[in-house]
């Protein structure tokens, strides 16, 4: 893994979400939401369909701006960033839909999202100055690392459309963290595997996290996430209901009448 871009007080909040509301038309996504995620931890970020989630994701990732409220990543407000600015920043994704270029080869779709943090433009890879050809080669050994990290490194010249279902997974969480983030968005990224892929995955999150990286993870696997997350937020129709850590929120009434319909918010 290669070293963080510049180091954070564990102390301070990393990304702080706070008073957020976005609203599409007539449908209000979101309502006031705040919260914070601290460096090195696993933030699960839950709620029934149509909470908000992913709504909350494209938010903090720059492709939608906020109604109203703010987003601040480190410190700094969002809000007249771009999204490929927070990339270059230290914010990356994943889809709930594997999203890779499958006809280029697993290695080739790693070098992509480490382009983010390159010099070269476009006249140093026509010229091909010395110092180009060092960072490409740096790259190359970056992109190897983090296929070794993953667990891909024997196919780094497999096409990657080719790939198992939970391999193409794997391949893009690498892609996501070759652009050296220092926050990971990880949005459904056990949909799709069975059950001894959705376990290496807790491994590889926590391995993340292990590395120094801040995790925000969307799951509908409540098991993975409540064992792996050392933080919930939980969303309902677009409010935040609860949060805490694991323990507290599964025993939360309203939470357990969001999921089951049960409890306090049914007697209201």
């Amino acid at each position: 893994m290669n070293a963080p871009l510049k180091k954070i007080p564990t102390d301070t909040p990393l990304l702080e979400i706070d008073s957020v509301s976005k609203a599409f038309g007539g449908v209000q996504a979101l309502s006031d939401i705040s919260f914070s995620l601290m460096p090195k931890t696993i933030t699960g970020l839950i709620g029934p369909n149509g909470a908000g989630k992913t709504t909350l994701f494209n938010l903090i990732s720059g492709i939608f701006a906020p109604d109203s409220g703010d987003i601040r990543y480190n410190s700094r407000s969002t809000r007249k960033i771009k999204s490929f600015q927070l990339v270059k920043q230290g914010i990356a994704r994943t889809f709930q839909n594997v999203e890779l270029f499958e006809t280029m080869t697993v290695l080739e779709n790693i070098l992509v999202g480490h382009h983010a943090q390159t010099r070269s433009g476009m006249w140093g890879s026509m010229i091909r100055f010395p110092w180009v050809l060092a960072e490409e080669q740096r790259a190359r050994e970056i992109a190897m690392t983090l296929l070794d990290f993953v667990g891909l490194s024997d196919h780094a010249h497999a096409i990657s459309g080719d790939l198992p279902f939970g391999w193409q997974r794997l391949v893009e969480i690498a892609r996501a963290l070759a652009s050296r983030p220092r926050l990971l968005l990880l949005d459904e990224p056990a949909a799709g595997l069975n059950i001894v892929e959705t376990l290496q995955l807790g491994d590889l999150i926590r391995k993340i996290r292990d590395q120094g990286i801040t995790v925000l993870l969307v799951e509908h696997d409540m098991s993975l996430t409540m064992e792996i997350s050392d933080w919930i937020v939980v969303l309902d129709q677009g409010k935040k209901i609860s949060q805490g850590t694991p323990r507290a929120v599964q025993a939360d009434e309203a939470v357990i009448a969001a999921y089951l319909g049960t409890g306090k918010k049914d007697e209201s």
